[in-house]
């Protein structure tokens, strides 16, 4: 519950694209682990618009790049598995 409201405070400063963001995220909940095509098929927007999200996330520390390829980058939900992660 905390992480979601401090994810909420943080894509309230992204404006109109919050509405995006709010919408990846929701879905990282039930796969954290992402890709362009999937945010494509999630905000219905193209594949240029899809990639800056994903870079504004990553800025954010949202997300983490899993993949070093230059195409079809895996990002990571990281903190959200954190918290399954067995100490």
């Amino acid at each position: 519950m905390q992480l979601q409201k401090i994810l909420e405070l943080k894509i309230k400063a992204l404006g109109s694209r919050s509405e995006d963001a709010k919408k990846v995220i929701d879905y990282l909940y039930t796969q954290p682990i992402i890709g362009v095509t999937n945010v494509q098929k999630i905000i219905q927007k193209s594949n240029v618009t899809s990639y800056k999200l994903l870079n504004t996330l990553e800025e954010m520390e949202i997300l983490k790049q899993a993949s070093g390829t230059q195409r079809n980058k895996l990002y990571v939900f990281s903190e959200y598995i954190r918290l399954f992660k067995v100490v």
